[in-house]
């Protein structure tokens, strides 16, 4: 009898382990496109360089996998490597085709739960003058259906602007109040939403303004990390999916 028993008792945690495989799991596997090409003008010579890292996501979720990389890729495709030397091709030709041009992106996954993965990018680029113009911004993906959650993650969006708006005022950089200059940059809007879409960073979702949007470049890009608890009564259902509820 315990001869028939071990056995048994082996295959039924085999069983168990196959059934609570995370389907939804998403694994990156770096993938890194770097060049330089020597350029000259009539007034110098040197090279430009461009730098792309990207976090392929690795997942038996095929509708996550795909909405993740038509993300990065921004045009529908899944061909990294491809849309990568396209670019590069482009930049050289285009935007980087005088000495010392730069252009480096990095896109990462950040972070998952069970519910969501973020992945975030960040990067430069620079084609002469006094500075560069850097980037950085975020984006959450349900595992339910792998759809990117964005300001869909509330009920009504544009109540955040007050809310936001309070954040801000805490902010008041070395020469100026970001608020008073926006009053009188933009008083009819008084403030915006950011252009990119929030995502969600562990117990917070996070608003980041890109480089000029409301600020000047000094400021870089303003980020907002709001915790969840904060917003909670303003989520949709589907935000509120994706989190615990807050404790009362």
């Amino acid at each position: 009898m315990k001869k028939i028993f071990l056995p048994f008792a082996l295959l039924l945690l085999v069983a168990a382990g196959c059934k609570h495989k995370d389907l939804n799991l998403v694994e990156a596997e770096l993938y890194t496109l770097s060049d330089s090409l020597y350029m000259e003008n009539e007034y110098e010579d040197g090279y430009s360089y461009y730098i792309a890292n990207l976090d392929v996501p690795v997942t038996e979720n095929d509708s996550l996998r795909l909405n993740i990389l038509h993300w990065i890729l921004s045009d529908g495709t899944e061909d990294y490597e491809e849309y990568l030397q396209k670019d590069k091709n482009r930049f050289f030709e285009e935007e980087g085709n005088e000495p010392g041009s730069q252009l480096e992106s990095n896109y990462s996954l950040m972070e998952q739960t069970d519910h969501y993965v973020t992945y975030v990018a960040e990067g430069f680029i620079y084609t002469g003058g006094a500075h560069s113009i850097p980037w950085y911004y975020g984006a959450s993906f349900s595992k339910i259906d792998g759809s990117i959650v964005g300001y869909d993650m509330f009920a009504d969006p544009e109540q955040l602007v007050e809310i936001l708006k309070a954040h801000l005022q805490d902010q008041h950089l070395e020469n100026y109040d970001l608020i008073e200059e926006l009053e009188e940059t933009s008083p009819e809007t008084n403030l915006i939403l950011p252009v990119n879409e929030p995502w969600i960073e562990t117990d917070s979702i996070v608003f980041c303004y890109q480089a000029f949007e409301i600020a000047p470049y000094g400021s870089g890009n303003p980020l907002y990390k709001i915790s969840k608890d904060e917003l909670w009564p303003y989520m949709s259902e589907k935000g509120k999916s994706l989190f615990t509820k807050p404790q009362q």
